[in-house]
């Protein structure tokens, strides 16, 4: 489930999230931008993310950097090297 799914089926404001992650209510536009695709979530947030939603949002959902090294680890090991 991606981010903006996972916050709408849980029927929270971006204002509420962001205080349910620990982030300041000016978080929201940014928050909003990682949802949209717009902005990655820093390692950090989006383990954060990921541990608040119980799973439901992986981080690799929300962090490139993380994406790509699932990625490298899905690989055959000729090509991750």
């Amino acid at each position: 489930m991606d981010f903006a799914a996972y916050r709408s089926e849980q029927g929270l404001s971006l204002e509420q999230c962001a205080a349910a992650l620990g982030l300041s209510l000016s978080s929201k536009s940014w928050l909003s931008e990682i949802e949209r695709g717009k902005r990655d979530a820093s390692l950090r947030l989006a383990i954060k993310i990921e541990r608040w939603s119980q799973g439901a949002v992986p981080a690799e959902s929300v962090c490139s950097e993380l994406r790509v090294a699932s990625a490298n680890d899905d690989a055959p090991a000729s090509e991750a090297a």
